[in-house]
Parts: C-alpha cells; sequence; structure tokens
C-alpha cells in the first residue's frame, strides 16, 4: 500500500484493491468448485446412507405398500431360512430404501392414475 498523497492516489489505489478483491473472489470461486468436486463421493454416500436409514413419508400409499411388501414377501418368502438377525434387520434398511426410490417415482404415478378417473 503506497502513501496516498492526492485525490488521483486514493481513486487509484481503490481501483487497485477493487482489482485484487475480484482475483481473490474468481479463486475462491475457483477452489469451491473444485472442493465440491472432490466431496461428490462423500455426498453421495452419505445421500445413500440417509436414504437406507430413514423412511420418504411425502405419500403415505406408497410407504403402506412397501411395508406390507416387505413385511409379507421379504421376511416370510426371501428370508424365510435366516437368521432371525438378518430377518429383522434386513428388511428395515430395505424398505427405507424403497420408499425413498418410490416415494419420487410414486407421486408421478398417482397423479398420472388421479388424472385418468377425473377426466
Amino acid at each position: 500500500m503506497n502513501r496516498i498523497q492526492t485525490y488521483d492516489d486514493l481513486i487509484s489505489e481503490k481501483e487497485e484493491l477493487e482489482r485484487i478483491l475480484m482475483i481473490q473472489k474468481g479463486i475462491i470461486h475457483r477452489d469451491i468448485i473444485e472442493l465440491k468436486k472432490e466431496l461428490g463421493p462423500v455426498t453421495q454416500v452419505l445421500g445413500f446412507l440417509g436414504k437406507i436409514t430413514t423412511k420418504d413419508r411425502s405419500n403415505s400409499l406408497v410407504t403402506l405398500g412397501v411395508d406390507v411388501i416387505g413385511d409379507v414377501l421379504i421376511k416370510n418368502f426371501l428370508l424365510a431360512k435366516t437368521g432371525w438377525i438378518t430377518r429383522m434387520v434386513l428388511p428395515f434398511f430395505i424398505k427405507n430404501y424403497s420408499t425413498n426410490f418410490l416415494g419420487k417415482k410414486g407421486n408421478g404415478l398417482i397423479q398420472k392414475i388421479a388424472q385418468k378417473f377425473s377426466a
């Protein structure tokens, strides 16, 4: 920083500082983009873990259907000869992931069916 003696010195110093600020903003913006790219796999894993540990309750019909199918089909038929821990834990994760997966697609399907009946 130079010693400012005149108004013109002040204006040129301001312009220089604004130029430096713009360069630093660009560097920060590029760094943020690079961090997002590097953390992409981590966010995908966290998203998947969130889907298998929590149910999507936005569509109650999908949730009810997945619960019934999960209890009847998965527990009683597919996992009938497995240990009791497997029969308790695996359906929990499968039902949670299924409600998240079908919840997004189920909303569109239910809207299409409702349009057919209303027309």
